[in-house]
């Protein structure tokens, strides 16, 4: 397993075939991520056998869930994770896929009644009650994911640790690393929630004002991202002692990361302001067709 955090420990990458092979499978995250992936697949296995149905069925959801895992993997375990401490650029692509793919396209997935169909009758039925309406995880769940919490909470999240100060420590740290990290991936959650309303919680905001949320986190990220693309120095002066892999120096590799973030992190918030718009247009749509109906 690669030590991430004594200095030169990884020797400089020089060809693509040096960073697609290391892998690293800390059990801290491999086993969770294995649990996760195991009560959705046993979940929807046992709902295709009572339904009578093969597995795939609703496989819009399956695929959301699918892209997510994959993009929380990649996160996590693959050569991403393994050159986030040695790469600035690849490290930004981390953040971007914990907090802008993995958590919408999970969420996107319904997964929570799947799952809970992967746990024995006795056990489904204590959660199950654990979160009716009224519970108290789902009036929890309620407070966090309301806009005017969860927006701040992502956003300032998101500012607080990419400051050269706490962003540093995180990566001298690697429990601090880990607690980055979940940072990232719950505020996520927390943001995105209202904008999917998966089970048990369903979002009450209308499309425009879901519009109008995502579009004030899109600002805050392009400034942070335009702020470390156009800064005249490096910020984080732990990657100037890193190794120079494929001979990228510090700036550049900052330059590169604020890019990253910059441009296909708002194309992700571009993308799900015009499917809300398309929802709007069909919300539209059906109303004015039984307006219309005798």
């Amino acid at each position: 397993m690669v030590l991430l955090h004594l200095p030169g420990d990884i020797p400089a990458a020089t060809t693509l075939w040096d960073f697609l092979l290391a892998w690293e499978f800390e059990p801290l995250v491999l086993f969770p991520l294995l649990m996760l992936g195991a009560l959705y697949l046993a979940g929807r296995t046992r709902l295709a056998r009572l339904s009578h149905r093969p597995a795939t069925g609703k496989s819009t959801d399956a695929w959301f869930f699918a892209a997510g895992y994959a993009a929380l993997a990649l996160a996590l375990l693959s050569p991403i994770h393994t050159f986030s401490e040695e790469l600035f650029f690849v490290h930004m692509l981390q953040h971007v896929l914990l907090m802008s793919v993995a958590a919408p396209l999970l969420l996107l997935a319904n997964p929570m009644p799947v799952m809970l169909w992967s746990l024995p009758p006795r056990a489904r039925t204590l959660a199950g009650r654990g979160l009716a309406t009224e519970s108290w995880p789902v009036r929890c769940l309620r407070l966090l994911t309301r806009p005017l919490l969860a927006w701040p909470l992502f956003v300032l999240d998101l500012w607080l640790w990419h400051q050269p100060a706490p962003y540093q420590a995180a990566l001298r740290s690697e429990a601090l690393h880990y607690v980055q990290h979940l940072c990232f991936f719950v505020t996520a959650v927390l943001f995105w929630w209202p904008v999917i309303g998966p089970a048990p919680l369903r979002s009450r905001l209308r499309y425009p004002a879901r519009m109008l949320y995502v579009f004030l986190a899109w600002v805050p990220n392009s400034v942070l991202g335009a702020g470390f693309t156009f800064a005249p120095a490096v910020l984080v002066p732990f990657y100037e002692a890193r190794p120079r892999h494929w001979g990228l120096d510090a700036l550049t590799d900052q330059q590169l990361a604020g890019l990253l973030m910059w441009i296909p992190g708002d194309a992700i918030y571009v993308a799900a302001m015009m499917v809300l718009l398309v929802a709007l247009l069909r919300q539209e749509d059906r109303a004015e067709a039984r307006s219309l109906s005798p």
